[in-house]
């Protein structure tokens, strides 16, 4: 990206920011989508992070890469609504409980075809926010270990760790399926 454009959208201008819209969208998605499984919440999620890029775009330091910057956003956003995921889950999952039913398997992932997305989303959908996250980051979109430490704020421990467990439970899960 021009760095004249980044600083014109700084100055707000709105044109320019259009542009690195135009220029990062489809990278923004790729992440969303392959992290939150599900088209519909990716879309809210790439709006969601050009939204709070625009609102903070003062705050961005031109030393790193724009993508970086809109990377780390649109993660963030995604993981929020991973751990909000998973917390409503669980509070449904108690509420069948006490009313006595039980939590039945969802029939539209049991119904799904076996295509190499399907059985990605499958095999992702049993980790953690975090291993999730760095799974996609890291061996997924392929970003080099100190972008996916920067985009996550997480330290090298946390990401060796969380990666090794994610690769681990998709490893264990791939064998079951397959």
């Amino acid at each position: 990206m021009i760095p004249e454009t980044i600083d014109a959208a700084r100055n707000g201008d709105a044109g320019a920011f259009a542009l690195i819209v135009e220029r990062y969208r489809q990278s923004v998605f790729r992440i969303c989508v392959r992290i939150l499984g599900d088209g519909d919440e990716a879309e809210d999620a790439v709006q969601e992070t050009f939204v709070r890029a625009w609102q903070s775009l003062q705050g961005y330091d031109p030393r790193y890469s724009i993508a970086t910057w809109l990377r780390t956003i649109a993660c963030r956003l995604c993981y929020d609504v991973l751990r909000r995921r998973k917390r409503r889950r669980r509070y449904e999952q108690e509420a069948l409980r006490q009313r006595g039913g039980d939590c039945a398997r969802d029939p539209e992932s049991d119904a799904a075809g076996r295509d190499l997305e399907t059985l990605f989303r499958k095999v992702t959908s049993a980790l953690a926010p975090m291993q999730k996250t760095v799974f996609v980051l890291a061996e997924i979109e392929g970003l080099p270990f100190e972008e996916v430490r920067r985009i996550t704020g997480w330290s090298a421990v946390q990401i060796k760790s969380n990666l090794y467990i994610a690769r681990q439970k998709v490893r264990m899960a791939l064998e079951k399926e397959l």
